[in-house]
């Protein structure tokens, strides 16, 4: 991986891999791909089977709901849910649901990512306890972080201000 001490830099402020030493990153690196994606060129599908996690080391990405949705009904328009840059993740949800992914994502500008398989992760995790624990927890917190935020914007939509 080029730029590996910029990159490690990025990994151990991400989400994901936030607590970990430099010494437990370095697992993780040789575990991961760059994988490199041009502006416009995809990076997951919504209703596609999800393949692994991918942090964000350079570059945008946007992700988002196709006007077509992944069931074949169409949407007024595509609908975009995020903007994610260096440290940012995605393909969690797949990561620990094995399930299709919930929306899709493509490089909005020249990107670079570390890609790491569901596979490889699984098998980073089995072989490092403190690793697992700490990444689990991390992954843990990001979602139900993420899932009071839809409960705090849902209250918005609900709650009368009688």
């Amino acid at each position: 991986m080029g730029n590996l001490d910029s990159y490690r830099a990025i990994l151990a402020s991400s989400v994901v891999f936030q607590g970990l030493t430099t010494a437990d990153l370095d697992p993780v690196l040789s575990a991961s791909e760059l994988i490199p994606r041009k502006p416009k060129e995809l990076i997951l599908s919504e209703s596609s089977p999800t393949d692994g996690l991918y942090i964000v080391l350079e570059g945008e990405v946007e992700v988002f709901l196709p006007e077509r949705a992944g069931s074949g009904a169409h949407r007024p328009s595509r609908v975009r849910l995020n903007r994610l840059g260096p440290g940012r993740c995605l393909g969690e949800y797949g990561l620990i649901d094995d399930q299709p992914s919930s929306a899709s994502a493509e490089a909005l500008t020249p990107a670079k990512l570390c890609f790491l398989s569901k596979a490889a992760f699984r098998r980073l995790v089995e072989r490092h306890d403190r690793v697992g624990r700490i990444v689990y927890a991390n992954l843990l917190r990001y979602l139900v972080s993420r899932l009071r935020g839809k409960d705090k914007e849902l209250d918005i939509l609900l709650l009368d201000d009688k």
